[in-house]
């Protein structure tokens, strides 16, 4: 009778420098987006409250 064989686990491929770094960038530029649309949006805020005393 032959002994039973242990599977290895394959390990997860490693990810390049690269990739690391187009994500970083990338998290950047959607902060960078994000903080435009929101001084946009409390610009407009302030314009609607200025003009639109009742609402």
């Amino acid at each position: 009778m032959m002994p039973a064989r242990t599977v290895r686990k394959s390990a997860p491929p490693a990810t390049p420098a690269g990739t690391q770094e187009a994500v970083a960038e990338c998290a950047v530029q959607l902060r960078r987006i994000g903080d435009k649309w929101n001084l946009r949006q409390k610009i407009l805020n302030l314009l609607a409250k200025l003009f639109c005393p009742e609402t």
